[in-house]
């Protein structure tokens, strides 16, 4: 087998064990511990969390690695494995955490109307008693929301709650309950809503600004998905000019399905010999991109497909005057 290199990350902090052997702390998400193999063996991975919050306490745990051939494997669902080419994988460690249970702390009463009270609770999660003429209904936020407020309608002869507020990251949160039930719960940069419609925008937070609009439409008595669209934060799209960035920003236009800011960055004789269709197909539906930081190789980026965790591609870019004139698949050397 050829030789294997594993890269160890993390984005808390952690300190690791590897078949009983200390292999070190990672104490940032910049933190990388590495190894190498070159035989065909199992792996004993200890992970032991340094830090945790009040309400989410992170578990040491165990896990296995197996190195088989050129490929590792894992079957724990808190390692997630990322084959970088040529022998290259990295394993980034997600903490097992369980909830810690503490005495509720009253936070808010929220009295909608003469027949709807609403109670707010905290015990580490913020959990809303809705106390109704006939039914008392719970509900567990996602997160902990501030500035929370409420507003009931009548649609349809459904009952509708519009629970809005702040998240941690000074987010829009929006909660809609139809008939007391869960139909959307959201958190967005921003979020518009009337009786019968809302929309949505998330900031990609990407290189050209892009945004992504949800519309979603009462349809009987449910909110449902209408449309889905992109913008741009700014009127006019930042076009990245550094060589060393242009494959990044190609890349992400390419994912949020922005063509026509995707050829921007593409010679003109790749755009005349590609169709959409063509290069959307190539890359395929990928979630992720990172730089292939474990090798020397200039302009090659690492697409990650979350379908298979184990699934990665790494393109070669090659760069003229700006443009992109040729882009490699590494594994097959496969030219477009």
């Amino acid at each position: 087998m050829q030789n294997i290199t594993i890269h160890f990350v993390s984005d808390f902090q952690v300190f690791l064990k590897l078949n009983s052997q200390d292999l070190g702390s990672l104490d940032f998400p910049s933190d990388t511990l590495s190894c190498e193999c070159d035989f065909e063996q199992k792996l004993i991975l200890e992970v032991f969390p340094i830090s945790s919050t009040k309400a989410i306490y992170s578990i040491p745990y165990m896990a296995e690695i197996f190195v088989d051939k050129n490929n590792i494997s894992s079957p724990s669902n808190f390692l997630e494995i990322t084959n970088y080419y040529d022998g290259f994988f990295e394993v980034k460690i997600l903490p097992m955490q369980i909830k810690l249970s503490y005495k509720q702390i009253f936070v808010k009463n929220i009295r909608v109307n003469e027949n709807i009270t609403i109670n707010i609770f905290d015990d580490g999660f913020y959990n809303l008693e809705i106390i109704t003429k006939n039914k008392v209904y719970h509900h567990t936020l996602s997160e902990k929301i501030t500035d929370i407020s409420c507003e009931y309608f009548l649609e349809n002869e459904t009952e509708f709650l519009f629970f809005k507020g702040k998240s941690a990251l000074n987010k829009d949160f929006l909660l809609v309950l139809s008939n007391f039930f869960c139909n959307l719960e959201i958190s967005a940069d921003l979020i518009e809503c009337s009786h019968n419609k809302i929309t949505t925008l998330l900031n990609q937070n990407d290189i050209a600004k892009h945004g992504i609009v949800c519309v979603y439409v009462l349809d009987k008595n449910q909110f449902k998905l209408k449309d889905e669209y992109t913008v741009f934060l700014d009127k006019t799209p930042q076009l990245a000019i550094d060589p060393k960035i242009i494959p990044w920003a190609f890349a992400e236009s390419i994912n949020i399905g922005d063509l026509k800011l995707a050829r921007k960055y593409l010679s003109k004789e790749l755009n005349m010999m590609l169709d959409d269709e063509h290069l959307q197909d190539f890359f395929g539906d990928y979630e992720e991109i990172k730089w292939n930081k474990y090798k020397n190789m200039p302009n090659t980026l690492c697409f990650v497909y979350k379908n298979n965790p184990n699934e990665a591609k790494t393109y070669k870019f090659e760069i003229d005057n700006n443009k992109i004139t040729n882009i490699i698949l590494l594994e097959i050397d496969w030219y477009l």
